[in-house]
Parts: structure tokens; C-alpha cells; sequence
């Protein structure tokens, strides 16, 4: 438990470390960066997929025979996973670049969060659960109460720190005002103002529709949904990445 908890304060010392990097140094590496990190939350993704087939199949089909090893995930399956791997990475990564600070230490309590609730989950389901299963059930379930507590501590937050002051504008104006990145070329940033674009459009819908509840009350229900799903799509994917040290081979202690 130590080593993966260290692996995962390293990964996002890692991640901390190439945001700081110079804009041109980003550029270069992103593609490297996005292709291991959206393989580690593949790994997480791939093992949960062909574990709910394999179980469900489990219950209409007998091991080993035809049909229950020809109607396990196959490669459409996967490439689907995989394609889900990558926008979440993508996403994950385009977020951290324009993180503030504050999102940096949630990042941190999230590693001790998640590290906690694993052990919690280990000790009430080890009697319940499958012997085979145990592992796979506490990685997913854990996924999902760490991301969810992440998504209400990172709104919870963003209510209380300034925000730019959008009433009153045009949603052209509002970027104008707010786009740090505008006119400067090149892929990084061309991704980094969507994503900023985003941002400011749901910040934008919000200050100008909860005032007028009659008027454009679903306007504001979608600008709320919205900004919860972006941030649920980000926090699913951060606790994916680090639940991904379960797949690698770490170096077993020697009996002493």
C-alpha cells in the first residue's frame, strides 16, 4: 500500500512539474504525455468492462464453453474503452494546465482520500466478496465515491473563490475579456482555448440565467448541469489514473 501511495503522490508531482514547464516544452511533449496517461486510465476502464461481461455471463453461461468465451468484450469493446481512454486523458490534461492552486491541493488530499477508502472498503467487503472479485469491486467502487466527494469539494470551492464578473455581457465580450491565450498559434493552445471557451461559456450561462428563473430557468439547469458534467468527466478520470498502479508490476519484497 505504501508503493502505490507513493506512485501516486509521484504521478501527480509529475503532472505538477511538466504544467510548469515552458509553454514550448508542453507542446512538444504532449502527445507523450497523453498517450501514457490515457493508457493508465485505459487499464482501469479495460479491467472493469471485462469484468461486468465476464460476470454477467458467469450467470446464464457455463465456464468454459462456447458461447461464454466467444461473447466475452471483444475488440469493438475495447477500441470503444480505448477511445474513452484518450478524450478523458486529453480533457484531464487541458484542465491541469489551467488549474489554479487550490485545485492542486485537492489533487493531494484525493491521493490520502482514495488510499483511505480503499482500506475501508477491503475491511467490510473481504467476507462479503468473492475471493477473485474483492480487488476489481473496491477499485470501482472507490472510483466513484472519490470522484463524487472531488466533484462536491471542487464546486463547493469554486462558490467560494472570486469569479469573474460576466452579468450584463454579451458571450462574445466574456471571452474577449477572459480568453488569457487568444491569438497565439499552435496546437496546445488552439486546445487550451476550447477548453477555456468551455469554461467561460457555462460561467457565462450561469451569472445571466439564475437571475430570471421564468425567463430562462432550464438555461441555468443546463449551465449547472453542464459544469457538473465537465467536472465529474475530470475527477472519474484523475481517480482512474491513479487507480491504475494496481496494473503495474511493481518489484515484490525479498523474504527476509
Amino acid at each position: 500500500m505504501l508503493m502505490l501511495g507513493l506512485l501516486r503522490l509521484g504521478w501527480l508531482v509529475a503532472l505538477f512539474a511538466w504544467v510548469k514547464l515552458p509553454t514550448e516544452l508542453v507542446q512538444v511533449s504532449l502527445l507523450v504525455v497523453w498517450a501514457g496517461v490515457s493508457w493508465l486510465v485505459y487499464l482501469t476502464r479495460i479491467e472493469v468492462a471485462k469484468t461486468k461481461r465476464k460476470v454477467w455471463l458467469a450467470q446464464y453461461l457455463k465456464g468454459g464453453s462456447f458461447w461464454q468465451q466467444r461473447l466475452q468484450l471483444g475488440v469493438l469493446g475495447q477500441v470503444w474503452q480505448l477511445f474513452l481512454a484518450l478524450f478523458l486523458g486529453l480533457f484531464l490534461l487541458l484542465q491541469l494546465l489551467v488549474a489554479e492552486a487550490w485545485f492542486w491541493w485537492l489533487l493531494l488530499l484525493s491521493v490520502f482520500i482514495l488510499a483511505l477508502v480503499e482500506k475501508i472498503l477491503v475491511r467490510l467487503l473481504t467476507k462479503a466478496i468473492q475471493a477473485n472479485l474483492l480487488m476489481v469491486l473496491v477499485r470501482r467502487t472507490s472510483v466513484f465515491l472519490v470522484a463524487g466527494l472531488l466533484v462536491g469539494l471542487t464546486l463547493l470551492v469554486r462558490l467560494q473563490v472570486s469569479q469573474p464578473w460576466l452579468i450584463g455581457l454579451t458571450w462574445h465580450e466574456a471571452l474577449v475579456l477572459q480568453l488569457t491565450l487568444a491569438g497565439e498559434e499552435g496546437v496546445l493552445p488552439l486546445l487550451l482555448r476550447l477548453s477555456q471557451t468551455l469554461d467561460i461559456t457555462w460561467q457565462w450561462l450561469l451569472q445571466n440565467t439564475l437571475g430570471n428563473r421564468e425567463a430562462s430557468g432550464w438555461l441555468a439547469i443546463f449551465a449547472w448541469a453542464g459544469i457538473f458534467a465537465l467536472q465529474a468527466a475530470f475527477c472519474l478520470a484523475w481517480v482512474q489514473l491513479l487507480n491504475s498502479v494496481h496494473f503495474l508490476k511493481l518489484p515484490k519484497r525479498k523474504a527476509s
